[in-house]
């Protein structure tokens, strides 16, 4: 049994689908497989996966004949076999230590989920930026790294997101329990996840982005959320049934209808299409808010009031109220955005100015630099006469010491010859009377 289990459901993925793999297999915990589950791609997508199975013996690849996110990660959850398993989507990217990070939290806390944060890689423009949101703990304790989740339930689902990207999972736990993705195109893994985040014994918390989540891609399931836009609705209906068959629904319902307000007003929000929008409205109008049982939520109760009134709204006015309301509140953001570009243009004026000043004081600096390079060099060229000429005096005297001690020396050996010449004697003999008269002579 390998340490971890990578499930990964791919269609249409040739794009992205090597940088997945390659950050899948470059993992520093390496005891891992990869489930790769093709799901009728009509590209190259199985073609590279049967090219990385034969380079490397821990890629598995299967295929999923029924279309869709959800049955193809419920084939690969059934066949992986590691402790860990960790689902990742076939355009995002590992951290080389998710695994081996995440697992050693999730056994210091004897966790069954590992929960950690992600970043957004945009596709358009490369920009990789932290999701502040993927992440809302602000109930736990500064530096907490567990919450059992029956002790807090008030915060049970909306503080994680229901993504499995930034999730690690026990093996044992999902195989006991019974976790499944339910066979939908989008949002499948909202009854797997929250299902695992209310039935853990204990969740450990991992603050450190391990993982990178692909966005503004126009292939994505989120980005085609129109062809499918009432999978969000069934996933939370199927979640409130099996709460409820649990005996928890008492226990979190409150984070239940939050977490499904706040998925109404989202997906009615991001409709691309006026079908897509009206199917939504049509279908939270005519019983679907009710069987949610946010109609029957105080709006007191709510942690978002003001979700929960875009809610109310939902169910109490006509589709042309709701796309007005939408239209109007799309132009209160246009309007914020506008404000906000204006500021940063200003912003940007500013520090362009800033910056010119600095570059004039960079100018006038180097001038100053040169001035100064120029004088030195003068300096530095007067100096180097000077030496040159106190190197020729030197020369001088040396020579005229040497030519005086030349002279000495000759005048010392004409002495010595004199002295020792029979002239010179004879002449000290014949001047000695003299001499000694004169000695005398001078001492009276």
């Amino acid at each position: 049994m390998p340490r971890a289990s990578i499930v990964i459901p791919c269609y249409n993925a040739e794009r992205y689908l090597r940088p997945t793999l390659e950050s899948a297999l470059a993992q520093t915990m390496p005891d891992l497989e990869v489930v790769c589950v093709n799901n009728n791609s009509t590209d190259g997508t199985r073609a590279i996966l049967d090219e990385f199975a034969a380079r490397d013996a821990r890629v598995r690849v299967v295929d999923e004949a029924e279309p869709g996110e959800g049955p193809a990660r419920d084939a690969g959850r059934e066949l992986a076999a590691g402790e860990w398993l960790y689902f990742l989507d076939s355009d995002d990217l590992m951290e080389p230590q998710l695994l081996e990070e995440a697992i050693g939290a999730g056994e210091r806390e004897d966790a069954d989920v590992v929960v950690f944060r992600t970043r957004s890689l945009d596709d358009q423009t490369g920009e990789i930026m932290l999701l502040d949101w993927c992440w809302r703990a602000e109930w736990l304790p500064d530096g907490a790294t567990r919450y059992v989740p029956a002790e807090n339930a008030r915060h049970a689902l909306g503080s994680f997101q229901n993504w499995v990207h930034n999730k690690l999972f026990r093996g044992s736990f999902v195989r006991e329990r019974g976790l499944v993705f339910q066979h939908v195109h989008r949002t499948a893994d909202l009854l797997f996840t929250c299902r695992a985040l209310t039935e853990a014994r204990c969740v450990a918390v991992l603050d450190e982005p391990l993982h990178q989540y692909r966005v503004n891609n126009p292939g994505s399931a989120m980005a085609t959320s129109d062809s499918y836009p009432l999978d969000f609705l069934e996933g939370f209906l199927a979640l409130r049934e099996e709460l409820e068959r649990q005996g928890t629904w008492e226990l979190y319902r409150d984070s239940y209808l939050d977490w499904a307000i706040e998925g109404c007003v989202v997906n009615l929000d991001m409709a691309n299409s006026l079908e897509g929008f009206r199917s939504i409205a049509d279908a939270l109008r005519n019983g679907g808010l009710k069987r949610l049982g946010i109609l029957a939520m105080p709006r007191e109760a709510s942690l978002v009031p003001e979700l929960w009134d875009r809610c109310q709204a939902i169910a109490d006015n006509p589709l042309d109220q709701l796309l007005f309301d939408h239209f109007r509140r799309t132009k209160g953001l246009l309007a914020a955005e506008r404000n906000n570009c204006s500021r940063f243009r200003m912003d940007i004026e500013f520090l362009n100015g800033e910056i010119a000043k600095c570059l004039r004081n960079v100018a006038d600096l180097e001038e100053l630099r040169d001035k100064l390079g120029a004088d030195i060099a003068e300096r530095d060229e007067v100096i180097a006469r000077i030496d040159a000429d106190l190197q020729a005096r030197h020369a001088d005297i040396d020579d005229l010491q040497q030519t005086i001690r030349n002279l000495e020396r000759d005048r010392d050996a004409e002495i010595e010859r004199l002295r020792s010449s029979t002239s010179f004697k004879v002449g000290s003999l014949v001047t000695a009377p003299a001499r000694k008269a004169r000695d005398l002579f001078s001492k009276k």
